[in-house]
């Protein structure tokens, strides 16, 4: 009899050991806290597999963990999408697939001139997540500094003046390419003189925190007066504000002249289950998910129905937001994206931000 039994719980094992193993898995890698959970939760429900979710600090992560490792899925900025779609690592999407839920005519309509305008040598490679600016969160405590920060039509406030105390975004794309942008340079420039003089603008302030989703905290905190963030970065701390009913005493200044990104998920090359990675974008570009995700991340969607409804009252089964559309949707002409130009460029930027911040 025990012998019986033995033999049954062995047979047992094996069944649910070639269970688990026949499993199907969905290989995902992403920025940290840049994806509802639930709703991957539901797609593994829904497609009875197993999405292996990772996350790293930026896009540069991404790249070098893609070097040494499998992934089906990825997302990753504009100027990344650039570099990843030159390398190969990525596939053109709609060669392989004929999307249900996505379509670019769908898209909200600055959304579609900003794609056709500055992402058109690699759209079909990616899936459009979401899109935002970079600026300025300050404390609207401080007297008389919404008045400063908003003198300007850059953001040259945020690299003049050591009155105020200051944070900087430690990425030398983002911190150097916006120093470009006030001197009135090409934010993309290679040029040895146009970065070296980014550089020491960078260098006549002094910075009193170089850090990245930290500082938009050290600025509702009162230990910052201003910082250079990402859009969600305002949206993000002023939802925990309500969510912990705390006071908002902080706001959000992007001027026209400024850069603006758009994130997009990507299936790279040597993914092992495309059929299956297909199936998760289909899934996260059903606008009501898009909504959801939208609602939990912060950022503007940018498709037109999802953002309906995120502006749709509760009644009519949305979000009830209650924003300006010319903060959240921020396609301005004169805002300019981030492009992949070389490695040698991408390698001076972080050298010269080193050099800056060891002043």
């Amino acid at each position: 009899m025990k012998k019986y039994l033995s033999l049954v719980l062995i047979m047992l094992m094996i069944l649910v050991v070639t269970a688990c193993s026949s499993e199907k898995k969905l290989y995902v890698l992403n920025v940290g806290d840049y994806i509802d959970k639930t709703l991957v939760d539901a797609f593994e429900e829904e497609y009875n597999c197993k999405v292996i979710y990772t996350e790293v600090n930026s896009n540069e992560e991404i790249y070098q963990k893609l070097k040494n490792e499998v992934y089906d899925i990825c997302v990753v900025s504009d100027y990344m999408i650039d570099r990843m779609q030159k390398e190969g690592l990525i596939i053109n999407l709609f060669e392989e697939h004929e999307f249900e839920n996505y379509d670019f005519d769908d898209l909200l309509p600055n959304a579609k001139v900003f794609l056709n305008d500055q992402c058109s040598t690699y759209m079909d490679y990616f899936i459009p997540y979401f899109w935002g600016t970079m600026g300025i969160l300050y404390n609207t405590d401080v007297e008389g500094l919404e008045e400063y920060i908003t003198s300007f039509d850059t953001l040259e406030a945020i690299y003049t003046n050591n009155e105020y105390n200051k944070g900087m975004y430690n990425a030398p794309r983002d911190s150097i390419a916006m120093a470009l942008m006030v001197l009135g340079l090409d934010i993309n420039s290679d040029k040895e003189e146009d970065l070296r003089a980014a550089s020491d603008l960078i260098k006549s302030v002094t910075y009193r925190a170089w850090g990245d989703d930290n500082l938009k905290e050290m600025v509702h905190q009162g230990m910052l007066d201003m910082a250079l963030v990402y859009s969600g970065d305002y949206l993000d701390e002023y939802y925990q504000c309500e969510i912990d009913d705390d006071e908002i005493n902080f706001y959000y200044y992007a001027p026209d002249k400024t850069n603006i990104w758009v994130d997009g998920m990507v299936i790279t090359s040597i993914s092992k289950n495309k059929e299956l990675a297909f199936e998760f974008l289909e899934y996260f570009t059903e606008e009501e998910n898009q909504a959801q995700n939208s609602d939990y991340i912060g950022y503007c969607p940018l498709s037109e129905l999802a953002y309906n409804i995120l502006f749709a009252s509760e009644d009519d089964g949305g979000y009830d937001y209650d924003m300006e559309e010319e903060f959240f949707i921020p396609y301005k002409e004169e805002r300019k994206i981030f492009k992949y130009v070389s490695d040698e460029h991408y390698n001076m930027l972080n050298d010269l931000l080193e050099e800056s911040k060891s002043k």
